[in-house]
């Protein structure tokens, strides 16, 4: 068997910390055991690793002064789980896997997973760039760097990152939970007061300029003047009625009969088959989980063409540029403007791409294969 010891910074609801639990749902138990290092406390991912069987450490690193503190446990815990790899997630997550090797005794491979595009590294905290910078100094270290898009990859790679270890292994969906359901789109359709009929537009995102909200609700302000009864939907971290800004512009739009601000959701499978037409309005992205998730419900999306967001879409969807609402508003009225037949039709070429494509079963194998060649050489 080989044990796989995995550092992340925290485990609250995102794409890294998602893709990590459905890595850990979907490998092979006989052949690879996995054990968590949160370096932060808490989150909704670590509860759900937990009732699969998965350890979790939490570090409850809150400053850089704590985190020289955790090293001696971080030690003992390496020593203790006695892996075959250790393999980083997001930079934090990078460096400690990094720093782990280090002080552990022994050799020990690593491994570092790169979910992230560098559009623009000034956008990032300033603790965050250091470590981006840093981590492309020492990356010759690695056994090998994993990126989910190529985007990402260039963009590291030009920063300095070691390209001879690189490789590019998209996310994974689960296509059995994200799938078409009508009686989801009903329920939570009426959960909002909406006829089953209405036409209803997403965007789940955590509140961060990259992912450029007030494109979406400029666009949004744009649509409602061709479709009047359109609703929009709003859901992440952050993205509700006590983010004044968020609530500001709503107001100042006019939107406010026609937003939904739901805020952080545990259902959002349900929500995501609910929806008429699914949207990212990112300036930045490495690869939109959110778009597969919609496209594996079987709804059409809109992207702005960051990381790689369109060679996911592919023809299944429409690709405009960042920050252009009134494009982006055009190519989600374009959608709306789809008999029903016509979007379940593009929904279904949307659904199948992903299954042919980005299916968690195939992206499931691609770590296997990696996991048995380095950890081979790791025991």
């Amino acid at each position: 068997m080989i044990r796989v010891l995995h550092f992340i910074t925290g485990l609250n609801i995102g794409g890294a910390e998602r893709m990590l639990y459905n890595l850990a749902v979907h490998a092979d138990r006989r052949r690879f055991d996995f054990q968590v290092i949160a370096l932060q406390s808490g989150g909704e991912i670590a509860d759900e690793l937990r009732a699969i069987g998965v350890a979790v450490t939490e570090l409850g690193i809150s400053n850089p002064f704590s985190a020289m503190g955790a090293l001696p446990r971080l030690r003992r815990i390496v020593r203790d789980a006695q892996p075959n790899m250790l393999q980083g997630w997001m930079p934090h997550g990078n460096l400690a896997a990094w720093l782990a090797s280090l002080i552990c005794g022994r050799h020990i491979p690593v491994v570092w997973t790169i979910v992230q595009s560098l559009h623009d590294l000034s956008r990032e905290k300033f603790l965050t760039r250091i470590i981006i910078r840093y981590c492309a100094w020492i990356s010759r270290n690695t056994a090998s760097i994993l990126y989910n898009s190529d985007t990402a990859r260039i963009h590291h790679e030009q920063l300095g990152y070691n390209a001879a270890g690189g490789i590019t292994i998209p996310t994974g969906f689960d296509t059995d939970t994200y799938l078409p359901n009508l009686n989801s789109r009903a329920e939570f359709r009426r959960s909002l007061g909406l006829h089953e009929n209405a036409l209803l537009v997403g965007l789940v995102a955590r509140f961060d300029p990259l992912k450029d909200h007030a494109n979406f609700l400029s666009a949004a302000a744009i649509v409602t003047r061709r479709h009047q009864t359109a609703r929009f939907v709003l859901v992440g971290r952050n993205v509700d009625g006590a983010n004044q800004d968020l609530v500001k512009q709503v107001r100042e739009l006019g939107l406010e009969e026609n937003i939904h601000l739901l805020g952080v959701c545990q259902n959002i499978p349900k929500i995501t088959a609910a929806l008429d037409v699914a949207v990212s309005s990112s300036l930045s992205e490495a690869f939109a989980n959110t778009i597969g998730e919609a496209m594996s419900c079987g709804i059409p999306c809109v992207v702005t063409d960051v990381g790689d967001s369109a060679s996911v879409v592919g023809n299944c969807g429409r690709v405009v540029r960042p920050a252009a609402s009134e494009q982006l508003a055009t190519a989600i009225g374009d959608l709306l403007d789809l008999t029903p037949a016509e979007r379940f039709r593009l929904g279904s070429l949307a659904r199948q791409r992903i299954i042919d494509n980005f299916s968690i079963e195939k992206v499931v194998a691609r770590y296997a294969l990696l996991y048995e060649g380095i950890g081979a050489r790791g025991r």
